[in-house]
């Protein structure tokens, strides 16, 4: 049985970032996010998920999107993480799992090059 798992952590931990799993209401998470962009202080927000949070990271971050009605896109990045599991006989195991992180930033006064013809 497993006691404890600590992650090769990847990022830092910033007032703008968020770390979901699936075990905290989604609702909150997504108005925690929303916060901290309609304080209007902060022009993006990270959201990181590892193994089954990826999907929920995907999903709230295509929400703050939809809600925000062009007012905000999206930057993806995926990694392999390395996590530590530490055992009842106090032995340490290594494994891979997959983690996701999306940058939702502020598009607002930000023009486009792009002329489609």
């Amino acid at each position: 049985a497993v006691v404890s798992t600590q992650s090769t952590g990847v990022h830092s931990h910033g007032i703008n970032e968020i770390y979901l799993d699936t075990a905290q209401p989604f609702n909150q998470q997504l108005e925690r996010a929303w916060r901290i962009l309609d304080e209007g202080k902060l022009d993006h927000v990270v959201i990181h998920g590892i193994g089954p949070a990826m999907s929920r990271v995907l999903n709230l971050a295509l929400q703050i999107k939809g809600r925000g009605k062009g007012m905000y896109d999206l930057s993806t990045t995926t990694h392999t993480v390395t996590l530590h599991d530490e055992l009842e006989d106090e032995t340490i195991q290594s494994r891979k799992n997959s983690s996701v992180s999306v940058k939702v930033f502020r598009t607002l006064g930000v023009t486009s090059s792009w002329n489609p013809s």
